[in-house]
């Protein structure tokens, strides 16, 4: 460490002092993946003996057996669409003989950026990180070391991957189909709005204002099965009940259903309930709940194909896939036979 100077001396000083990029530096320190002339390699081990630099031990031995390792940052690994992305991105990316280093950020802003620093710290290769907390100048004023792709975002951010479902036709196409059931009253119920993602709940009003129809004051609640039950007990408690309500999520849709059933209020007879993701879950409720698919392979496909071709040079791009509608009968629509 050298005099004067308080923490550990970083893969970007090295860079700094020798000329040349951090990634360079990783090349140098793990023998690869690619390949460094040989007058660059001197220079940057004088680098490192000049500074006292003492690369991560942990973050070499996660690159033995010739892997890469991609840092997974995810809001809550225990909400149901979260589990379902964390599985399918596990196997996406063993898939391109990539590893996993997946970290919980709990929806708080400083605790993710503490995460995606030391994940930078022990040499990960790639970052996909998912429901950012951070605001979109946050992330503007970012500079990393290599590729990052931020999953459900909806604006495209200069030096970043973006890529998310169409929220804004899924918020759209769940509203109408109430609609199309009858419905004029329906309540939307989300778990707050995080950065870049009010297009939900935009679409939502705008199938309302095409069908002149108000929206009502929405409840709002914690993303989680949880947070829906204590939504359907709020629900429980209004003086004029509407006849319809719409989940931003099937996490949601899931708890808010058993808390209103509980009570022995029918669904959908007494209220219809639509949620939002498409996870495989809603499929073993009764009554089936009606959702909308976000394309979770399509997505992290997509992700990790991008991070492989162009492992360290970030492609400033913006991809927003189509959703789906899939029946259930929460919404009123035929009962379905089995789990298909």
């Amino acid at each position: 460490m050298r005099a004067g100077t308080k923490g550990r001396v970083t893969r970007d000083e090295v860079a700094a002092r020798a000329g040349v990029s951090s990634a360079v530096v990783s090349y140098v320190v793990n023998n690869g993946p690619r390949p460094v002339a040989e007058s660059t390699r001197l220079r940057v081990l004088e680098a490192i003996q000049e500074l006292g630099y003492h690369p991560s031990g942990t973050a070499r031995a996660l690159r033995l057996g010739a892997k890469q390792t991609c840092g997974v940052v995810i809001p809550n690994v225990k909400h149901l669409f979260n589990s379902a992305v964390v599985h399918r991105l596990d196997q996406e990316l063993s898939r391109h003989n990539l590893s996993m280093l997946l970290s919980n950020t709990h929806n708080d802003p400083e605790t993710e950026k503490t995460v995606i620093s030391e994940m930078l710290s022990w040499g990960v290769d790639g970052l996909i990180v998912m429901v950012s907390a951070l605001d979109d100048d946050d992330w503007r004023h970012q500079k990393l070391p290599v590729p990052a792709i931020l999953l459900d975002r909806q604006i495209g951010l200069e030096h970043f991957t973006t890529l998310g479902p169409d929220f804004a036709e899924g918020g759209r196409i769940a509203t109408q189909h109430l609609i199309d059931h009858g419905h004029e009253q329906i309540l939307a119920v989300f778990g707050g709005l995080f950065p870049g993602d009010n297009t939900r709940l935009a679409g939502y009003h705008r199938a309302l204002s095409d069908a002149g129809l108000q929206p009502l004051t929405p409840i709002m609640t914690s993303w989680s099965l949880e947070g829906g039950y204590e939504a359907g007990k709020q629900f429980l408690q209004l003086d004029s009940r509407p006849s319809a309500v719409f989940c931003f999520s099937d996490a949601l849709a899931i708890g808010f259903q058993k808390a209103v059933t509980e009570a022995g209020v029918r669904v959908p007879q007494d209220v219809a309930i639509m949620g939002f993701d498409g996870t495989d879950t809603v499929k073993y409720v009764q009554p089936r709940i009606t959702t909308v698919r976000q394309p979770i392979n399509e997505m992290l496909t997509t992700a990790v194909e991008t991070l492989v071709k162009e492992p360290y040079e970030p492609l400033p791009e913006h991809m927003i896939f189509p959703v789906s509608l899939v029946p259930g009968e929460s919404c009123g629509c035929p009962r379905i036979e089995g789990i298909d």
